[in-house]
């Protein structure tokens, strides 16, 4: 199955209460199931790259929000492998989150204006 349909779903239906959850987020990686791959926004996109560099990232531009939004993405069966090693604070179904050290807003800001300029020229 394609998880493109399930992405769609997960940003029609909790695009807002995603971003304000990122809006103040510097201490937790919050996944959400989407198909066969796990994905997280802004902040907690920023983490998971950090604790896994093999992840995916993909810049995304809304009508409805003034600037590009993150994403990366992990596949089923690497989040497995991590969570193996890491306590859960929450394990739902289709939603996880783990704890992290706070980070630097400097180093998220440089991080996220890199993402940008490598798409711009993309």
């Amino acid at each position: 199955m394609s998880s493109a349909h399930p992405l769609a779903a997960l940003l029609t239906g909790h695009f807002d209460a995603i971003m304000e959850r990122e809006r103040t987020n510097r201490s937790s990686v919050h996944l959400y199931g989407a198909g066969d791959y796990w994905v997280a926004f802004e902040q907690s996109a920023y983490q998971l790259c950090q604790l896994m560099p093999s992840c995916e990232t993909t810049l995304f531009r809304f009508a409805v929000y003034p600037f590009p939004v993150v994403m990366a993405s992990v596949t089923d069966a690497q989040l497995q492998s991590f969570v193996r090693l890491h306590i859960l604070r929450t394990d739902q179904p289709a939603y996880k989150v783990f704890s992290v050290r706070p980070y630097s807003a400097d180093r998220y800001r440089s991080w996220h204006r890199t993402l940008e300029r490598g798409s711009a020229t993309s």
